[in-house]
């Protein structure tokens, strides 16, 4: 099985943090599946902008690490609604468009972050 780094983004300031979500060729297909994970925690999403390839499978975990309204996650470009307990983890499988952005967003909308598709 082929590995390929795929980067993504978060903006923080004045700064810049980048994460190596990993994308994996699955044996015997042609397809790119892009595996990325998302900590939650009582400050929001990180990475909250991930920058990812269109058209390609998208594995999207949400793993939480800590209560508040974080855990209660919509993403209705997909019409999903998460509800993630401190220490679980649920996964979204999309494929996005090309320069599709797909938003998500705690239930106060007070955290947000967003897929972009390139």
């Amino acid at each position: 099985m082929k590995k390929l780094n795929v980067m993504a983004g978060l903006a923080l300031g004045a700064g810049v943090l980048a994460v190596a979500p990993q994308a994996v060729l699955a044996h015997g297909k042609d397809k790119l599946v892009q595996n990325v994970t998302v900590t939650v925690d009582g400050s929001g999403y990180h990475p909250a902008a991930l920058n990812l390839k269109a058209g390609k499978p998208v594995h999207l975990t949400f793993v939480s690490k800590g209560g508040g309204c974080a855990n209660a996650i919509s993403i209705p470009a997909l019409k999903k609604t998460l509800s993630l307990k401190p220490g679980q983890k649920k996964e979204v499988v999309f494929t996005p468009k090309k320069g599709q952005i797909i938003g998500f967003a705690c239930s106060m909308k007070m955290y947000k972050g967003k897929v972009v598709a390139k």
